[in-house]
């Protein structure tokens, strides 16, 4: 039996646009098909579609976390793709038994007429950062959740509340309403880990809502969101094949505009997807919910006369 092949996993690499229906699907067509560097792509009009995947819409994890899980091969539930704690182990951080990892982020909330959109407004500089730690650690403390900076705006965080919690992934509601997620259940059916870490986004509100910090920022960073909970499998055997995650599109994609997004795709086409497919890699391409998993074909006769007469468009791999 032969070794499964390699995966690259290419997170925010199939934008929203070129979703059938969407409302500029036209125009992300047109704009893709039309760039003179897109018919000179073979490795992508070429490869063979394997797979294509949609999740539902309401999933916690976006595709590219559930992909790098299943890659590694885990067996992992909705919302528990434990981010935080591979995070954690690569530090070298460890917690109690009975404490469980999460992310904690600084971000923006911007609610009007009772619709809240989530949205990570960078840069936040190191020392913006130091400041949002003195606050908020007395809070923190009381509820036994201990932090750890991790990069500027974002904490490693340990603490009984997140052991085997769902919580759903930032990428996944970065950019987006929040609705749905702030009110799955009534107050009544939520556990006590969800009423008190809701409590304590609550606390985290009013703290940063007239917080210096703020005082010379465009874009407030006035609450905080909790994601990348779940324990990490036991280690007992090694991964059933090599699985690599890149995630270097996040800001182009989020932009959801054409000019911005194809430059930086055609970087990632020509510096990590071509020469992946090159090497007999399986390449997938995600988005937050839909991903295609694509392959190295050699074309047959029949396969080359077939391009030649209706060559494959870019947009329709990417759809």
């Amino acid at each position: 039996m032969s070794a499964t092949p390699p995966l690259t996993i290419v997170a925010f690499a199939l934008p929203l646009g070129l979703t059938h229906g969407h409302p500029d699907h036209a125009h992300w067509t047109k704009a893709i098909d039309a760039d003179p560097e897109a018919a000179a792509w073979p490795c992508l009009r070429q490869a063979s579609v394997v797979k294509r995947h949609q999740l539902p819409d309401d999933s916690f994890n976006a595709c590219h976390e559930w992909a790098w899980a299943q890659g590694l091969g885990w067996h992992i539930n909705d919302g528990l793709v434990p981010l935080a704690a591979w995070q954690a182990k690569r530090w070298g951080w460890q917690c109690p038994p009975s404490h469980g990892w999460a992310f904690i982020d600084a971000v923006n909330w911007h609610i009007n007429q009772a619709h809240v959109h989530l949205h990570v407004p960078t840069p936040i500089t190191p020392e913006e950062s130091e400041a949002l730690l003195q606050a908020m650690q007395p809070f923190m403390t009381q509820d036994d959740i201990h932090l750890h900076p991790l990069h500027a705006g974002r904490w490693l965080a340990h603490g009984p509340v997140f052991k085997q919690l769902p919580s759903v992934s930032l990428d996944q509601v970065n950019g987006q309403r929040i609705d749905a997620f702030l009110q799955p259940d009534s107050v009544a059916a939520q556990n006590p880990a969800q009423r008190q870490l809701r409590r304590l986004q609550n606390e985290m509100q009013m703290l940063l809502y007239t917080h210096a910090v703020n005082d010379h920022r465009a874009i407030a960073l006035n609450s905080i969101w909790f994601s990348g909970t779940g324990d990490l499998p036991p280690s007992t055997e090694a991964a059933p094949r090599a699985v690599m995650l890149h995630e270097e599109l996040r800001e182009a994609w989020l932009s959801h505009t054409p000019t911005v997004f194809l430059p930086a795709f055609k970087a990632v086409v020509n510096d990590l997807i071509a020469p992946a497919l090159m090497r007999d890699e399986q390449v997938l391409l995600c988005n937050l919910q839909r991903s295609v998993l694509l392959e190295a074909q050699t074309p047959n006769v029949l396969r080359r006369l077939q391009q030649r007469w209706r060559p494959v468009l870019l947009s329709e791999v990417l759809q």
